[in-house]
């Protein structure tokens, strides 16, 4: 061991090595070694550092170790480390682990502006992550020019996932990110963590496929042996147990808490109280955790319960394709790559798919609405008409055109049929006469099928106010409003007095409980001034701020119809949905819309327990409906 940094073989022998010379020209030796001087300072006293540990080590390693900050990531230090490898040990690619795309980020472009790794040698500095386009991932197998060395920079998609074989050397920041649910917040954070000894055994692995290889581990054998967890933390710890409650439930095992309580590791009462919570709130739960019709089909879906009822809505309003679309891509992943340097191009090749139909086909009449969701939906379907009619040559470059990753196009189209699939076996929809599930053909089949504008359940497909409505019956309660959308601002927020906050101010978003923000890859991120205040989105994930990912703007009506609870203040002319979403109504038009939702909701409560009666042109009430969602879409283009 030197300067506080282990160097393990692929077999897990601990080999000491001096490899940290001055040459960045610091006075200080001991600061010299660990890289970055901010990380070490005059008294600062490293909470894990025990002496009795270090007894056998130098004191230059010693005084170090009591000053370093162990949970800050060293890139000066990386960047010294991946230099000396180049320089001294024989030649193989070096695999890099970091916790994020950010962090992978800053230490390529930190080796690619230094001495070593300049010119051509840059080339094959590479990022890897599940957010690059196919092409970039597949460069990490092949091999670099003679004489240079490349360099693989990873999150923990290299522990398991892939095999590279010329990898040698493996440098383990033994950090991660993962997902974690806050059940008091009600929202995902993406927390930097320390990994587990299984995690730093997978890594460890990594190194000397085909030949011995050395991991460079940058955390300590006491941190390995005494401070990392055996295992991962698991995920029935980390994530939302809204599915799995509802799965206790549909296999009758009982009460969920009591159910819950026997597990090795058991979640928390106030996690199984949220979750518990949003499946009433979504209507899967009636009674004592009893299951609704609803909540019986909702058990058959393997997607989010949110997402799940917005499929069932979807068929049930005649919005079908669309639905299932926006369904996949939210239980998968976004189909547009994130380039660092594209940015603006990417935001570029947004703008323009929006101009198109939501059919993808035709340069729309009308703008469409501002919708992360209905943007999915039209490049979906662009890219399914030229891959129909031109060919998979053609759609690869389309995908290339417009920044999409084209595996993840026919991964989602794949969901789609298996979606469609689940909701012609609860009955919902038909499927084509003489289907066979064998044929070689049934995929492109089914795809038209469900694709048909013609067919019944696709009726309204076309139109984006009954689809942005089919969004908030399905992702409510998710919704964020501006200041004119809300009751007042929340008592969080205390940047500035009430009084001078403007009720047009798109900049300001709040939830009910906090301020939160668009994200900067959202088509509605630099929008002015908003259509209507409220926005629906499937979830909020804090990092440096509270940000809301993919939202869609939606109407009134569409809150009145399948919002929360009620409040209609005759006096003031407003209309208050769960104590904190704000809308000006006249009384009488308030009190129908109450009425209205009743007399849907039982309606619909009929036609899920009883799928086989569903005829959307023939059910007036969902007629009804959605010729008030279409006038009100249509009175916004008048």
């Amino acid at each position: 061991m030197a300067s506080g940094v282990f160097l393990t073989s692929n077999r897990g022998k601990k080999l000491g090595k001096s490899f940290m010379d001055n040459h960045r020209g610091k006075k200080n030796l001991v600061m010299s070694s660990w890289g970055d001087e901010s990380l070490l300072y005059e008294g600062y006293v490293n909470p894990y550092y025990f002496p009795e540990h270090y007894q056998s080590y130098c004191e230059r390693t010693q005084q170090s170790l009591k000053s370093l900050n162990e949970d800050v990531i060293d890139f000066d230090l990386l960047e010294e480390l991946i230099c000396h490898i180049d320089v001294t040990c024989p030649p193989g690619a070096i695999l890099v682990f970091l916790p994020g795309v950010a962090e992978i980020e800053l230490l390529v472009d930190k080796l690619a502006s230094s001495f070593q790794f300049r010119g051509a040698s840059s080339d094959w500095l590479l990022p890897l992550h599940s957010s690059l386009a196919s092409i970039d991932q597949h460069k990490v197998f092949s091999p670099p020019p003679e004489k240079i060395r490349k360099v693989i920079v990873s999150t923990d998609i290299a522990e398991t996932s892939i095999t590279i074989d010329d990898i040698i050397y493996v440098v383990d920041t033994g950090k991660h990110k993962e997902s974690r649910f806050n059940p008091q917040k009600k929202m995902s954070s993406m927390v930097e963590d320390w990994i587990s000894q299984a995690n730093a055994k997978q890594r460890r692995g990594r190194a000397g496929r085909v030949r011995p290889g050395i991991c460079f581990c940058l955390y300590t054998l006491h941190r390995f042996e005494k401070l990392m967890r055996p295992f991962q933390v698991p995920e029935m710890l980390r994530m939302q147990l809204s599915d799995l409650c509802l799965q206790i439930k549909s296999l009758s095992l009982g009460d969920i808490k009591s159910f819950l309580s026997e597990a090795l590791e058991p979640p928390g009462e106030e996690a199984i109280s949220s979750a518990i919570d949003l499946l009433y709130k979504v209507g899967a739960f009636e009674g004592y955790e009893e299951l609704s019709p609803l909540g019986y089909h909702l058990a058959k879906l393997p997607v989010d319960v949110r997402i799940g009822k917005m499929m069932l809505y979807g068929a049930i309003f005649g919005c079908l394709s669309p639905i299932l679309s926006i369904a996949a891509f939210l239980s998968h992943k976004s189909p547009f790559l994130n380039l660092k340097d594209e940015k603006h191009n990417i935001l570029r090749a947004k703008s323009t798919l929006m101009t198109y139909d939501l059919n993808g086909c035709t340069t729309a009449n009308e703008s469409n609405k501002p919708s992360d969701h209905l943007l999915l939906v039209v490049a979906y379907n662009r890219w399914s008409r030229i891959l129909h009619e031109n060919g998979s040559t053609a759609a690869y470059r389309f995908c290339n055109s417009f920044f999409l990753n084209s595996s993840v196009m026919y991964t989602v189209r794949d969901m789609r049929i298996q979606f469609g699939n689940l909701l012609a076996d609860i009955g919902l929809i038909t499927l084509p006469k003489n289907f066979k599930q064998g044929d070689g053909r049934s995929k492109d089949k089914l795809e038209s099928w469900f694709a048909d504008m013609k067919q019944p359940f696709n009726v309204h497909a076309m139109h984006s106010a009954v689809i942005m409505s089919i969004l908030c019956a399905g992702l409510y309660p998710n919704v964020a409003a501006t200041v004119e959308g809300t009751t007042g601002v929340p008592l969080v927020y205390n940047k500035a007095p009430s009084n001078n906050i403007s009720t047009n101010d798109c900049s300001l978003l709040f939830d009910g409980k906090r301020e939160v923000h668009l994200h900067p890859s959202s088509v509605n991120y630099n929008i002015k001034r908003f259509q209507y205040p409220f926005l629906v989105f499937l979830e909020k994930v804090e990092t440096s701020k509270v940000f809301l990912r993919d939202t869609s703007i939606i109407s009134p009506y569409s809150l009145l119809l399948f919002g929360g609870s009620i409040s209609v203040q005759h006096q003031m002319g407003l209309v208050i949905i769960d104590n904190w979403l704000k809308l000006t109504a006249p009384a009488q038009t308030a009190v129908l819309f109450k009425q209205l939702r009743l007399t849907l909701h039982a309606v619909l409560k009929d036609l899920i327990r009883k799928p086989e009666m569903l005829t959307v042109s023939k059910n007036e009430v969902v007629k009804s409906i959605i010729h008030l969602l279409l006038e009100e879409g249509a009175s916004q283009f008048s």
